[in-house]
């Protein structure tokens, strides 16, 4: 019998064994069968025994943006809210790396490949950076496994209250007439991100231009707007929220259909009869690639934990946000499309 176990072991990968039936080799049959039923119960007891994935040390949480921006915002909400209930075991870490459109961030996580303890906080450059980068070398479907969105937000044209080149306007018409041929000046968040993306559509649809002056983050642009460094923005709710309600800053349209109750005097876009002017940013979350599936486990209930929290939930909602929570199968057909349509956006900008 213990002849066979061994036997058995040393060829588990492919054991084929021939015995000709009848007489004698029908004991030795009986026997084989127990060894094999033993060794698969000692199979499935391992498995079933194994350890579920917590950390092991501090988990990295890239931001592909500046401080005080929307991504820095979420980043270190949800760092927050894990620390004070104690939702892990080990303490998360943010760590702003804002260069190149999140380029920067992008290639960091990605030869971070198999890393257990590294994750990164995704807004739409996800989507646009590997295209208009493609010198990074990065595959959007496969240096990174999507874990969960959390937030859809979304942006609205800004002016400062007190503008110098913008004085006297009060509507989003009123903006659009002045910016045909004044040469206004945006603040953005980089090169080819969302929020120049976005001046591209306004610019084919209303037919004015403006100057683009990339800053380090949504943060950073805000504060530029309100200095008299910049005459428009391009900005999510949060970025502006202190801005807005301190009335430096008012905004002029919302880009969705319908009006944010965080922004009841604000008009939507289709409101006002422009319903292509319609754009959302994802706030969503990724680990490198080739992490196993019980860390993918893991840190999605992590984050579905966080999503649920009720500071979580009220400071967002409060904020203007969208709570918009998809994982799974769900997210990976949600980016693909949103990888498609971003492809184009790029492509007509161009």
């Amino acid at each position: 019998m213990e002849h066979l176990k061994n036997l058995v072991l040393k060829n588990k990968k492919s054991f084929i064994l021939h015995i000709p039936i009848g007489g004698n080799n029908m004991s030795i049959i009986k026997k084989l069968a127990l060894v094999i039923v033993s060794l698969s119960l000692v199979a499935v007891s391992s498995v079933s025994s194994a350890k579920p994935f917590s950390p092991k040390k501090p988990v990295e949480l890239i931001i592909p943006a500046g401080q005080g921006g929307g991504a820095d915002e979420i980043a270190r909400l949800v760092q927050g809210v894990i620390e004070k209930n104690d939702y892990a075991s080990k303490p998360v870490i943010p760590i702003n790396k804002a260069g190149g459109s999140g380029g920067e961030a992008m290639t960091y996580v990605k030869k971070k490949a198999g890393d257990e303890h590294t994750l990164i906080i995704t807004l739409n450059n996800v989507l646009t950076t590997p295209v208009n980068q493609p010198e990074l070398g990065i595959d959007f479907f496969n240096d990174f496994t999507p874990l969960a969105r959390l937030i859809t937000d979304t942006f609205l044209v800004w002016i400062a209250t007190e503008g110098k080149n913008t004085a006297g306007v009060e509507t989003f018409d009123d903006f659009i007439d002045l910016a045909r041929g004044n040469g206004l000046v945006m603040g953005g968040t980089g090169s080819m991100s969302e929020d120049e993306l976005l001046l591209g559509m306004m610019r084919g649809q209303f037919g004015f231009d403006a100057k683009y002056v990339p800053y380090s983050g949504g943060g950073a642009v805000a504060k530029g707007l309100v200095g008299g460094e910049s005459d428009f923005t391009l900005n999510n709710p949060s970025e502006q929220m202190g801005f807005y309600q301190s009335g430096d800053s008012k905004a002029l349209v919302m880009m969705t259909p319908e009006r944010n109750p965080a922004f009841p005097e604000v008009p939507s876009s289709y409101e006002l009869g422009y319903p292509d002017l319609e754009y959302y940013m994802m706030r969503a979350f990724m680990a490198p690639a080739g992490i196993d599936a019980e860390v993918e486990k893991y840190y999605t209930g992590l984050l579905h934990t966080v999503y649920h929290d009720n500071e979580f939930q009220t400071f967002n909602i409060d904020d203007g946000k969208l709570m918009s929570w998809l994982e799974g199968f769900g997210l990976k057909d949600f980016l693909a499309i949103e990888y498609a349509k971003h492809g184009e956006i790029i492509k007509n900008f161009n």
